[in-house]
């Protein structure tokens, strides 16, 4: 094992232990009578309790921050830092000053489902290949690591004595399965459950604190175990992340339509370059003339007599005029010796391109091959790309263009203006970001999750993470086909949602679990709950890890999200994220997101009945 794989391990075990130390060295019964909150700290605890939006983002901005640390390479990430930070801040003013932040779950429910959505809306266009690619391998994964999981809270039973509501809670904490926690509260308040009075009223309380308390310790741990664990392999999840990226793009495939990088013009093989006419042969000779003469090389612009011209085909030239010529670098070398000297320092050279895609819709257009279209209207313009129901073709002269075809053009603001009227819809890179679609594809989403099936006597329900990944992943992919669906979806927007989505998110979690870990220490749960549960969370994803590599011959960044997904844990997905420095880990996580979800939802509903 390497040393950053080391450093990783004992950062990752001093973010458990010395939570749980400290936990137990200050854990107290407590009083009767609340203190109020004194001493500088105290005042500001206090403080902060009455103005939760300054400590939440206090904490998320100190969560960033802190990500950022690295110790000989080896960093939380910004994900499990403002968890840890959150539940530091919340033990800290709960069990010394009493103070409980309590901020509204509906908030950290409003920016996980813009982090779920966002995360759907990059990796749609790679889900399918993904899918394709490991399908039989992400099921046999979903179904390891939450039967193991669950396997392994049972037999804890045969080794110590735990109280009621204890094996489920454990269960769903240990694999932050939200489903699963309520499941079992529902089992044990419909009185299914057959219990004693007095373990009937312990039961609920246990269920609460052990899943809470678990919770918050498996986020923080699992999003740590993700930075490290290729490392520990022997894996380079970068590499392997960007290796996938390309197999599911193709060696010399361009971004497809729709997604973050389609505007990106890269490498064109064009210049701009602008020449002095002093050829006398060029004397009255107009811009068409020039054309004529330099096939695939177009005049953009013409100063003639202290004036600039975007210059129509009849304008005659004169000795001494400066022509702004764009074309392949090889064709302007060759043809400019004809035209007369470089000009370097020419104000002509300010000429503004745009790199856009159009979807054809003009009947003229359709049946036409891509060679007619260029002796048409080709001049001046670069086809990046041509693409058909979100495949990308071979460009050739002999290619018909279909209706609905996506052609990415890169040329001069006014040569594009002239092609949008000849193909048709025009969909340029855009700051803005459609609100009108955001909004309906979240209730989209949200209502795709809260449908219910009755199943064994439980109401199952995909949850609303599911859904949004349903429903984004599905327009991700539409948009391939039509980048005009949806409006502009910018990537900078997209990431900000991604980001600030899943820390706020974690932010209000560590915030509002204070009180539960502080309980936890007072009824004495600490010490077998942190034990079982740590065994239950972090042993299945280990086994899954060596199974995918191993057996299956997974990809690193694609397991990193399958065993993100089967674990409930969508902060490791992000950590798997950052770790990979590539969207792949999100191909991996929806499939054994809701497989493990729904066992994980049915075996903890089983284990609240055993009381």
């Amino acid at each position: 094992m390497g040393s950053q794989a080391r450093q990783a391990i004992i950062l990752a075990g001093a973010a458990v232990v010395g939570l749980a130390v400290v936990c137990f060295a200050q854990g107290q019964p407590a009083p009767t009578v609340q203190p109020e909150p004194h001493g500088v700290f105290g005042a500001i605890l206090d403080y902060l309790r009455r103005v939760p939006f300054v400590l939440l983002f206090l904490v998320v901005a100190a969560g960033f921050a802190l990500g950022e640390v690295k110790v000989k390479g080896v960093g939380m990430g910004s994900t499990a830092a403002t968890l840890l930070l959150a539940l530091i801040v919340s033990f800290w003013a709960f069990h010394t000053h009493k103070i409980q932040y309590t901020l509204p779950e509906f908030t950290s429910t409003v920016f996980f489902n813009l982090f779920i959505f966002a995360i759907g809306m990059k990796v749609g266009p790679q889900f399918l290949g993904g899918i394709h690619r490991e399908g039989k391998h992400l099921i046999i994964l979903a179904l390891l690591v939450p039967l193991l999981s669950s396997a392994l809270v049972y037999a804890s039973r045969f080794f110590t004595t735990l109280g009621p509501g204890l094996l489920a809670g454990i269960l769903s904490g240990a694999n932050t399965a939200t489903p699963g926690f309520g499941a079992a509260q529902a089992a044990l308040s419909s009185g299914a459950a057959k219990l004693s009075p007095e373990a009937a009223k312990l039961a609920p309380d246990n269920l609460t604190t052990s899943y809470a308390f678990l919770y918050c310790i498996s986020m923080v741990a699992f999003t740590v175990l993700m930075s490290f664990m290729p490392r520990m392999f022997g894996r380079d999840a970068v590499a392997d992340g960007k290796a996938m990226e390309k197999e599911l793009a193709g060696e010399d495939s361009a971004p497809l339509p729709g997604t973050a990088d389609a505007f990106i013009r890269g490498y064109m093989p064009l210049d701009l370059r602008v020449f002095r006419v002093e050829n006398p042969a060029l004397e009255g000779r107009t811009v068409a003339d020039l054309d004529h003469a330099h096939p695939r090389v177009a005049v953009e612009r013409v100063a003639q007599g202290g004036r600039v011209y975007n210059p129509p085909p009849d304008l005659v030239l004169h000795r001494g005029d400066e022509v702004a010529m764009l074309g392949p670098v090889s064709l302007l070398l060759a043809g400019g010796p004809h035209i007369g000297p470089e000009v370097d320092d020419s104000k002509l050279r300010n000429v503004k391109f745009d790199t856009v895609e159009f979807i054809v819709q003009n009947k003229e257009v359709i049946g036409k091959t891509l060679g007619e279209l260029a002796q048409r209207t080709g001049q001046g313009i670069y086809l990046n790309a041509i693409f058909r129901a979100g495949d990308q073709l071979p460009v050739s002269r002999d290619l018909a263009v279909h209706k609905g075809d996506v052609l990415r053009i890169t040329g001069s603001s006014r040569r594009v203006e002239d092609l949008k009227k000849l193909l048709g819809p025009l969909v340029k890179p855009s700051l803005s970001t459609d609100i009108i679609t955001l909004g309906l594809g979240l209730a989209a989403g949200a209502l795709l999750g809260a449908i219910t099936v009755p199943l064994f006597g439980i109401q199952f329900s995909m949850g609303s993470a599911v859904g949004l990944l349903i429903v984004s992943i599905g327009l991700s992919i539409l948009r391939t086909h039509n980048p005009a669906l949806g409006g502009p979806f910018p990537e900078s927007a997209r990431q900000l949602l991604e980001d600030l989505g899943l820390n706020v998110f974690i932010a209000i979690l560590g915030l509002n679990a204070g009180s539960g870990v502080q309980h936890a220490i007072e009824r004495g749960l600490l010490g077998p709950t942190l034990i079982i549960g740590s065994i239950a969370a972090f042993v299945p994803p280990v086994v899954g890890w060596v199974v995918g590599q191993y057996l299956f011959k997974m990809n690193t960044a694609v397991l990193m999200g399958a065993i993100s997904g089967a674990r409930c844990n969508s902060a490791g997905m992000r950590a798997a994220q950052e770790a990979s420095k590539s969207i792949v880990p999100a191909i991996g996580y929806p499939v054994t997101f809701a497989i493990s979800n729904l066992l994980l939802t049915l075996i903890c509903y089983m284990f609240a009945l055993l009381g």
